[in-house]
């Protein structure tokens, strides 16, 4: 029998009483006391930072696009930056917006019954009194349209909703589809209704994700109301595109949607449901509503949206202290400004950490103590959007940033309880060293034994050991680090505090609604703003030690092993798939869906699955793959134990380690995708999956595109052999005499 427990106690245990174990990565034994003591000074300046005043000044009328106080937050922050030393710019880009200003949702015949887009103000928050400049819950770039059709209900809209829905025997074809608005992005589903036949499209947040279901709700918990509306947007890049975004004015919808849609609170979707006949749902779509869910299709909705699509402009604020040895290294850290009303969760918390990161830094330049490398602090606009201000800034610079960018740092989303960081795995040293000298608020321990803990409990409920390090999970889609990790290669972290799980929007609880206040915040999201200064902390330290480390603080065993795992996933995944769809095509064959089916529910058979499959061979992937290991553990012992470095080995060494992230992007992006560019991260392929293995690969095996997908898998290999030669050359560096 193995003894798992005592070992994983006491490293639980080590770990919860750890103090500054070990020296920050990339420092010379010679240079730690001066970083450590810089951290000390920028850690003092944060804690009598005005965290308070900045979050209530920066909530204190709605934030979205176009807004006036997304724009005087914007000339906020600048001249705060300005105040504290920093060079700053305020870069505008025009872009298309389409906020409706007319909707409609409502039963026809004589039992009516009419949705509500506005949410009514809470007692004990003024804020929700306001009204002026309060967008009504909505979905942006939704085409204009009017619709008198059926209304079905289809659970949360996603591919296996619409086989079941088959199998039921229903269609969405000329209807109106109602879903929740969990299970994958808001994007996702009115796309995937439109290609089923839809004609509308009704997103509803049910209860059991984010209501009563969960706790109390506001204002006694923290929980969503019935008539608490989550807002969205809908929209695509080429809004940027001046030539697109004009076309999209004249036509009133984008090239991919043309269908108009709406969202509701559960208050109003408990009417529609309500109304709904036909036969019960399957147990996997029953809600959180009182009562039994059904799927409709019999009873008629008139749904209408009418939205101006005018321009409104992003106020991108970027402020740079140029680094004293390094000017030509950026290192960048980013939150967005704008909200969808007040945004006090999401993401002017994060901003206000943003604020006390400059004051302090900025005062520790004037005092002489100016980074080594230059600092980039930039407050997006448009984020909620579409990521719009970052994209389009990363497109503006992107020649500069391929030659400048080292690292880039985000926030969003921002609450108390447990550092969640996702980005690149040759990070993780970095980020354990930051959180194992920290001390969470709550309990006193450092958060990685925070962190250590959560993930050794996380396991042993699902009956699994904990394996292998803590290592940052590959970066998706969901903010202002998408252009920066997947589209030019800059390793990238994400960064903040939270109690969920997965670092999902459970973390929100009225997420994108009127009701995230700074009251809202103050009561339930961090009384006291003590994470918020954490926050600010945590970011500083990762910024810094970046900016002034000898060689940067990449470590490259973790990077290896993730692109085995990714490979391992890839593999067994397709496999999978493979093997289910011959064996579903095998039991239609044999008649096995209908006698095995419920009589009484007079289901159809699923239709059959493609089946068709090449053997695509990752052997020379993996021999690639194992290659690197080698060469990054090599390369981790050796900066692990090297000494004072000339400033010509420094150079040496962190060109080659400059040169690892872009070695892995493809110029013309991804076959399937091309805006993307890097061959081991991309959005999800399916689904609810935040992020793709080795997404070229991926994308052309699910594509049945075999020619594509062995040209990826050489790609891939060669990308990585790049990687190992880069590494070996840095180790070798390392070893050579000083000159």
């Amino acid at each position: 029998m193995r003894v798992l427990l005592p070992v994983l106690l006491l490293t639980v245990a080590s770990a919860a009483v750890a103090q500054t174990a070990v020296p920050p990565v990339g420092f010379s034994a010679v240079d730690v006391p001066a970083q450590r003591a810089l951290e000390q000074r920028v850690d003092a300046s944060i804690a009598t930072a005005d965290l308070d005043a900045w979050l209530k000044r920066l909530t204190s009328a709605p934030n979205q696009v176009g807004s006036p106080h997304d724009k005087e937050n914007a000339e906020f922050i600048a001249a705060s930056l300005r105040s504290w030393g920093w060079q700053v710019a305020i870069e505008q880009t025009r872009v298309l917006v389409a906020y409706p200003t007319l909707q409609k949702l409502a039963l026809k015949g004589p039992e009516g019954y009419a949705a509500d887009f506005t949410e009514p103000s809470v007692a004990g928050d003024s804020d929700t009194a306001q009204r002026d400049g309060v967008l009504p819950g909505m979905e942006a770039y939704g085409a204009d349209g009017t619709v008198d059709a059926p209304l079905i209900y289809v659970n949360e809209g996603l591919a296996k909703d619409y086989d079941e829905l088959a199998q039921a025997g229903e269609s969405v074809e000329g209807k109106v589809v109602l879903v929740k608005s969990t299970g994958a992005g808001r994007w996702v589903k009115p796309r995937l209704a439109q290609q089923h036949g839809a004609v509308g499209v009704v997103i509803y947040s049910d209860p059991e994700a984010d209501g009563f279901a969960k706790g109390d709700v506001y204002p006694e918990g923290a929980w969503r109301t019935p008539h608490t509306l989550q807002r969205g947007t809908l929209g695509i890049d080429s809004v940027l595109d001046a030539g697109s975004a004009k076309t999209f004015q004249a036509n009133r919808h984008t090239d991919d949607l043309h269908l108009p849609v709406v969202t509701i609170g559960y208050g109003d979707a408990e009417h529609f449901l309500r109304a709904l006949g036909g036969r019960a749902v399957p147990d996997r779509w029953q809600g959180g509503l009182p009562l039994t869910y059904h799927i409709g299709g019999d009873v008629p909705v008139h749904l209408e949206v009418r939205s101006p699509w005018e321009w409104r402009t992003l106020y991108n604020v970027v402020g740079t202290l140029r680094g004293s040895e390094y000017p030509d290294e950026w290192v960048i850290r980013g939150v967005h400004h704008d909200a969808w009303v007040f945004g006090a969760w999401d993401p002017l918390a994060g901003t206000t950490a943003l604020l006390a990161e400059a004051r302090a830094i900025g005062e520790e330049a004037r005092a002489g103590h100016r980074p080594r490398r230059t600092l980039v602090f930039a407050s997006w606009d448009g984020e909620e959007l579409g990521i719009l201000g970052s994209k389009a800034w990363t497109d503006r610079h992107a020649a500069e940033l391929a030659h400048k960018a080292v690292f880039y740092l985000n926030n969003d989303t921002t609450g108390r309880g447990f550092l969640a960081a996702s980005g690149d795995p040759s990070l993780a040293s970095l980020v354990d060293g930051v959180a194992g000298e920290l001390r969470d608020p709550e309990t006193g321990a450092t958060v990685q034994a925070r962190r250590v803990a959560k993930r050794a409990v996380d396991a042993a409920a699902k009956g699994k050991d904990v394996e292998g390090p803590l290592v940052p999970q590959r970066l998706g889609t969901g903010s202002d680090y998408l252009a920066f990790a997947n589209r030019l290669g800059v390793p990238s972290l994400h960064v903040r505090y939270g109690y969920d799980r997965d670092g999902d929007d459970e973390n929100v609880p009225i997420y994108h609604s009127l009701y995230d206040t700074y009251t809202h915040y103050q009561r339930f999201g961090d009384p006291g703003l003590a994470y918020v200064n954490l926050l600010a902390r945590t970011n500083a330290r990762l910024v810094l030690r970046v900016a002034n480390a000898d060689v940067l603080p990449w470590r490259y065993t973790a990077f290896a092993l993730s692109l085995g795992k990714d490979i391992d996933r890839l593999s067994s995944g397709t496999a999978t798939d493979h093997r289910d769809a011959v064996r579903h095509n095998a039991l239609l064959e044999h008649d096995a869906y209908r006698l095995a089916a419920v009589a009484y529910r007079h289901e159809q058979p699923p239709a059959r699955r493609d089946d068709a499959w090449e053997d695509i061979d990752l052997g020379p992937l993996h021999d690639a793959q194992r290659e690197l290991l080698t060469a990054a553990q090599s390369y981790d012992q050796a900066a692990a134990s090297a000494g004072k470095l000339t400033t010509k080995q420094a150079v040496a060494v962190n060109r080659s380690l400059r040169d690892i992230g872009p070695a892995f992007l493809q110029a013309s992006g991804l076959p399937q995708r091309p805006w993307y560019r890097h061959l081991l991260q991309a959005p999800g392929r399916r689904e609810g999956e935040d992020t793709s293995p080795l997404p070229g690969i991926g994308d052309a095996i699910d594509a049945h595109a075999w020619g594509q997908a062995r040209d990826e898998v050489r790609l891939t290999t060669e990308a990585t052999r790049r990687a190992s030669a880069l590494l070996k050359q840095a180790t070798a560096t390392l070893a050579s005499p000083g000159s």
